[in-house]
């Protein structure tokens, strides 16, 4: 069980883990530069495609007013969705090019829109070898975190499809991260790559060591990605006193409870980075 499990979000992960922490408290650790990067009083529309879902929000003055989530394979009207409310400035950060181009024949109803790719200016310095091929959602999710905790060393966890763990030192600068499967693959991965193995799904009810095939697979699977987590949490705590430890992703409410240091749970970071990434280049 972690320590302290800050959330920071308009909804919980786990009632049972969180520790109160404001949002006059968050604010509170912003400096002057960062209390207006991300705080414009115009209306700014953000749009994450990723592997699995389409997460489209409109903020204000570095809020969320509304946002709407999504399957990407659901054959929703996009187009009909970001033209719901007006706003000012758009960014979109996608997986393919199916999305970009849709928000590029609505360009004109922006005064400015960015679609987000290694050329764009970041709030961060990238140390990464290959820019182009950094994840924008990697991008945004540190940017997010930056965001939210300025001049701290930070240890960023995206357990989405695939699971990301990223390090921003506390003065800026993006210095990599490593890629593993996610909970899903991991299932899918034993069940298709063996003759009689079943697919399962997360369960929250495994035990810690399995009794039966079934209970093999979801603890050894779950239990697996939880010491990995942990274990980059401790080396990280080992080098760095002050870091500060963030997750977020479809799987991240699944695993809080098996992490055994204080992190904060932020549901809506890869937004949050993108709005902040929006502002940083009006």
């Amino acid at each position: 069980m972690p320590a302290c499990l800050h959330l920071i979000s308009n909804f919980d992960f786990r009632q049972n883990h969180v520790c109160k922490f404001s949002h006059f408290e968050k604010h509170q650790q912003f400096d002057n530069f960062d209390r207006q990067i991300g705080k414009s009083r115009t209306m700014n529309l953000v749009a994450d495609i990723g592997n699995t879902l389409i997460k489209v929000a409109w903020f204000e003055q570095g809020e969320i007013i509304e946002n709407y989530r999504f399957p990407r394979e659901d054959p929703v009207d996009f187009g009909n969705i970001i033209s719901r409310r007006h706003a000012d400035k758009a960014i979109v950060s996608s997986v393919s090019t199916e999305y970009p181009a849709l928000m590029n024949a609505h360009a004109t109803v922006f005064k400015k829109m960015i679609l987000l790719d290694h050329t764009t200016p970041l709030p961060l310095t990238i140390k990464y070898r290959t820019p182009e091929t950094l994840g924008r959602d990697r991008i945004a999710a540190c940017a997010g975190a930056r965001y939210l905790f300025p001049g701290s060393n930070l240890l960023v966890i995206d357990a989405g499809t695939a699971i990301t763990i990223d390090f921003v030192s506390a003065n800026g600068e993006y210095q990599g991260g490593n890629i593993s499967p996610g909970l899903q693959i991991r299932f899918r991965a034993l069940h298709e790559y063996t003759a009689k193995l079943p697919l399962m799904n997360r369960d929250s009810g495994y035990p810690k060591f399995g009794t039966d095939t079934r209970t093999a697979i979801a603890a050894g699977v779950q239990q697996g990605i939880a010491y990995e987590l942990n274990g980059y949490m401790d080396d990280f705590a080992g080098k760095y006193a002050d870091c500060k430890f963030i997750i977020t992703g479809g799987d991240a409410s699944f695993f809080v409870s098996e992490l055994k240091r204080t992190i904060f749970a932020i549901p809506e970071l890869v937004l949050k980075g993108l709005n902040f990434i929006l502002e940083f280049n009006t």
